[in-house]
């Protein structure tokens, strides 16, 4: 018997939309992945230039502090003005609106322009994180794929997503986690033709990534945390509304320094991001943990460890003597320092920034209600924390849920995560109209929330819509011709008129 399969069947499965979108999304995953260790490389070659170490937290540096951020802000400046100044900013912005309305078309020499504006920043210090920029380079690298292959608008989409959940995937070492933020964030919907190249973009990313970098989570050799008792929930419900309450705080400092940033005109771009700059650099002479991304305090603050070498290195984390206020002034002091990068108009994401931030809101109050007896480490709240204030500032509660899950691998907290996640959105949804990363676009006309086709009627006139060669029946045609017209012209009324 020939169980074999026809080479009939086998050239149709070939030539079908569905296997040639698949292994588009496989070679976007390869890529990407790439893309983003080069990206990472050059990040942190940038900061080895300037501070000669592995992380952010030398403090030998003196007033190089605030030299190195002014020198990065400068030159960041001058790539936005005179290369791309859509480069500008936190990236995901610019995806979610192309996806929207744009025909999932982004240019790639923004993208390029990004990406070394970005590096430049990060790279001196600049309170931003990672992801932003990664994400919008990978989504450009998609678009790119969809446009010169062909695809439809709608597959050149699901390329655009392919591209941003390969980049988060790659970014965390989270392959489920890159989906759901492509589904919940940049696609803002659930198809099944769009699910199954995210996960093959999401598997060969990881592939690779983990060729590359190794098979680590995240946040490694973190402690198994657990609920100690019911009555942490309560606990855990309080920390949800003050991560929405906080995330609602950052929205509208982030753009309230925008806007004033924006009045500023007469400022060239390079000079306002020298000055933030500055302003960054005037904040780590005291606290150095603000510069960059923070990811290796975040780290710290997951794993409860309060000894001066974790958080704040040799010269001791207790000079406040009080472990408690020092991780409030952090999260106050980081909230101000993302604020001013991003409204000074330097290049860089926010979605990092806001693990640190949530992780020093989780650790403070972790601290504040340890008294009580019957709580987890201070460490349990600061992951809860960080997924709250994520959830919320983004709007992507999913997301959140799932990409720390897979960044701590520890199931155990996943309750108390799932609740403080929801309540901290629903919180921030009632304070805030708009997103972190939706308020920006809302502000110009660009409403998300209405949903592309919605948003695409706002933006167009009635003439650009409107069918100049407008085809007519009269009462002799026959029904089938009729049906066939609308099948071939998409319209599903048409005039009836006596004489021609």
């Amino acid at each position: 018997m020939n169980i074999s399969t026809p080479p009939e069947q086998l050239r149709s499965v070939t030539a079908s939309p569905m296997f040639r979108l698949n292994i588009l999304a496989g070679i976007t995953g390869a890529a990407v992945a790439c893309l983003a260790w080069l990206f990472l490389q050059l990040i942190d070659s940038v900061q080895w230039i300037f501070y000669r170490d592995g992380g952010f937290l030398a403090h030998d540096l003196g007033f190089w502090a605030l030299l190195i951020p002014v020198t990065g802000g400068l030159v960041a400046g001058l790539i936005i003005k005179y290369y791309a100044h859509e480069a500008r900013g936190h990236g995901v912005p610019v995806v979610i609106e192309a996806v929207a309305v744009k025909q999932a078309r982004l240019s790639t020499h923004v993208a390029l322009a990004k990406g070394a504006a970005a590096a430049t920043c990060i790279g001196t210090g600049f309170s931003l994180g990672r992801i932003g920029p990664l994400i919008l380079m990978a989504s450009t690298f998609g678009s790119e794929v969809g446009q010169r292959t062909g695809l439809s608008v709608a597959e050149t989409r699901t390329m655009v997503g392919c591209g941003a959940a390969a980049a988060l995937t790659t970014a965390f070492n989270a392959p489920l986690g890159g989906v759901i933020f492509a589904i919940e964030l940049i696609l803002t919907e659930f198809r099944t033709r769009s699910f199954i190249p995210l996960v093959v973009a999401s598997v060969i990313a990881t592939a690779v990534a983990r060729t590359l970098k190794g098979d680590l989570t995240a946040f490694d050799s973190l402690p198994p945390y657990s609920l100690r008792s019911p009555l942490e929930y309560l606990l855990y419900l309080v920390l949800g509304v003050l991560a929405g309450l906080a995330a609602t705080g950052f929205i509208k400092l982030l753009f309230s320094v925008d806007r004033l940033a924006a009045r500023l005109k007469q400022v060239p771009l390079p000079a306002q991001t020298a000055l933030g700059g500055l302003a960054v650099g005037a904040i780590a002479l005291s606290f150095p943990e603000v510069l960059g991304n923070g990811f290796d305090v975040t780290h710290g603050m997951l794993q409860g460890q309060a000894d001066t070498t974790r958080l704040r290195g040799p010269d001791g984390m207790l000079a406040l003597g009080n472990l408690t206020l020092l991780l409030a002034a952090l999260f106050a002091l980081k909230l101000l320092a993302t604020s001013i990068s991003i409204g000074s108009g330097a290049s860089g994401g926010v979605f990092t920034p806001s693990l640190f931030l949530g992780a020093a809101l989780g650790a403070t109050f972790g601290m504040m209600v340890a008294p009580l007896g019957f709580t987890a480490p201070a460490g349990a709240y600061a992951l809860v924390g960080m997924a709250a204030f994520t959830a919320a500032a983004t709007r992507g509660t999913l997301t959140a849920i799932v990409l720390l899950f897979e960044m701590s691998g520890d199931y155990q907290i996943i309750l108390p995560l799932m609740l403080a996640c929801v309540v901290a959105d629903a919180v921030c949804y009632v304070t805030s109209e708009h997103s972190i990363y939706t308020t920006k676009l809302a502000q110009r006309g660009v409403h998300i929330d209405l949903g592309a086709e919605q948003d695409l009627m706002r933006m167009l006139t009635i003439e650009e819509a409107m069918t100049r060669e407008v085809m007519t029946f009269n009462p002799n045609t026959p029904l089938e011709v009729a049906i066939q017209q609308v099948e071939d012209t998409g319209h599903m009324s048409f005039p009836v008129v006596q004489d021609g």
